[in-house]
């Protein structure tokens, strides 16, 4: 089993980031996008898991990071291992340190109640719902690039101005997006089911509807393009179980 060595770059210990390289890379057999679960050698009790993006690193390793003490200039020695499809990295140096105390959350400080509640994933459909607007916004962030529109901003009033776009506040939308087709600026409209968008909206209002439930029957009260993030969300979960 081969050794790697890589050292943590300044905008990397910011990010999170761990420079995997092609070689260890191909070795694990990951490609991009994959899942890598990261090991310490002497910690048996922690784990986490990674994405490999492009340019050959591995995302998400706040816990690692955090774990390790790890700064910029830090070198990191790993190993790499495939098992039946099962892609794992285990850091070897540096030495395993003790972290500070984290400070407590407001949930700790205030003794609330533990019970589940699960964070969204493409895999997490028979669990996952949003709650408010706000998590359609964050689903939408994980699944744009499945659509055909790529966020731009939110519509504050300040921007509507700037570009002379005339809405009460009842009517104006949620956000300003990029037709990934056209290249177009296009005003779109958050909601969690596309029957509430009648409620304040009217197909005029808006170029796209981005909702998590398309129940609307009455497509006359919906803008032309609606786009239902938990049936993206269902196909790319289906998609990952059949690679």
């Amino acid at each position: 089993m081969n050794e790697y060595e890589t050292t943590i770059q300044k905008s990397y210990a910011s990010l999170k980031w761990l420079l995997v390289g092609a070689k260890a890379a191909k070795e694990a057999g990951l490609e991009r996008g994959g899942k890598m679960t990261v090991l310490i050698a002497q910690d048996s009790d922690f784990t986490t898991e990674g994405t490999l993006v492009d340019a050959f690193r591995l995302t998400g390793l706040s816990a690692l990071f955090y774990r390790l003490q790890l700064k910029e200039g830090d070198t990191v020695k790993f190993r790499v291992q495939n098992i039946t499809g099962a892609q794992t990295l285990t850091v070897i140096a540096p030495t395993a340190t003790l972290p500070p105390i984290p400070a407590k959350s407001i949930f700790a400080k205030n003794n609330l109640q533990h019970i589940h509640i699960e964070p969204f994933r493409p895999e997490s459909l028979n669990h996952w719902e949003p709650e408010t607007e706000t998590d359609v916004y964050m689903a939408f962030g994980v699944l744009q690039d499945n659509t055909d529109f790529q966020y731009c901003c939110g519509a504050s009033q300040a921007i509507l101005t700037k570009l002379g776009a005339k809405y009460d506040e009842a009517t104006k939308p949620d956000a300003i997006l990029i037709d990934k087709t056209t290249r177009e600026y296009v005003m779109g409209e958050w909601k969690k089911k596309s029957s509430d968008f009648k409620a304040n909206h009217k197909p005029e209002d808006v170029d796209v509807l981005v909702c998590w439930i398309d129940d609307e029957t009455d497509r006359a009260k919906l803008p032309k393009k609606t786009v239902s993030l938990h049936e993206i969300a269902k196909l790319a979960a289906e998609a990952n179980l059949n690679k």
